[in-house]
């Protein structure tokens, strides 16, 4: 199979005088995890906002095997899970999956309960039953990569592990990116990891890595 590496680079976001980001940078690699941790207000998800072009910034950079990526047609190379809602609140759910391109019965194949809430509107579920969907939607439709802002928000902890071996299985064909604010969590279904510190990305190692960028106290 063939590899694709996909590269966002000198990403610098301020707003008015505060400086966000100076030097944002992530990568991803079809067939691998990459994670990626900050603080609240490190710049997580503004990185993301400027890749996909839903936020103005000074600077951003955005290559896929090496080729400047057309900024016009990103959104077919890279699907993105925001952290806030994605789907519109009157569209139905089933109606959701075929403008995805995603089947639905495979998706209750796996959460069964979906089975009665095919007619719903997503204003009509749960925030976790409308995050888990969105989830699924994201992972199943047709990209080379997928960015997941805080994917694990509002799920339904019995599904956490159910959707990390869904993030696993779509990582053999596709590069993924995960935020999230768990070391934990997000350690056990990535196999790279970086962390958004004093506006600039640095890769970890280890769990002394964010100690010294200031993501866990001495004392964790």
């Amino acid at each position: 199979m063939d590899r694709h590496k996909l590269i966002v680079d000198s990403v610098v976001v301020r707003f008015g005088q505060k400086t966000v980001l100076s030097g944002g940078y992530i990568t991803s690699t079809t067939g691998r995890v990459t994670g990626l941790l900050g603080r609240n207000g490190a710049g997580k998800s503004c990185m993301f906002r400027a890749l996909m072009g839903g936020l103005r910034v000074e600077n951003v950079m955005v290559s896929i095997d090496e080729k400047p990526v057309d900024r016009r047609t990103i959104g077919r190379l890279i699907k993105y899970l925001p952290q806030g809602q994605l789907l519109p609140e009157s569209v139905k759910l089933h109606r959701a999956f075929e403008l995805y391109g995603v089947n639905y019965w495979k998706f209750v194949n796996m959460f069964p309960k979906y089975s009665r809430l095919y007619d719903s509107a997503i204003w009509e579920l749960s925030g976790g039953e409308a995050r888990l969907a969105e989830l699924f939607l994201i992972l199943m439709s047709e990209a080379p990569f997928y960015i997941l802002d805080e994917p694990f928000s509002q799920i339904d902890p019995l599904h956490v592990e159910a959707v990390k071996q869904i993030i696993r299985d779509r990582s053999e064909d596709h590069g993924i990116i995960v935020t999230d604010h768990n070391y934990d969590a997000i350690s056990t279904v990535t196999d790279d990891l970086f962390v958004i510190a004093d506006g600039y990305t640095f890769p970890v190692t280890n769990r002394d890595d964010l100690t010294r960028h200031g993501y866990l106290r001495p004392d964790n």
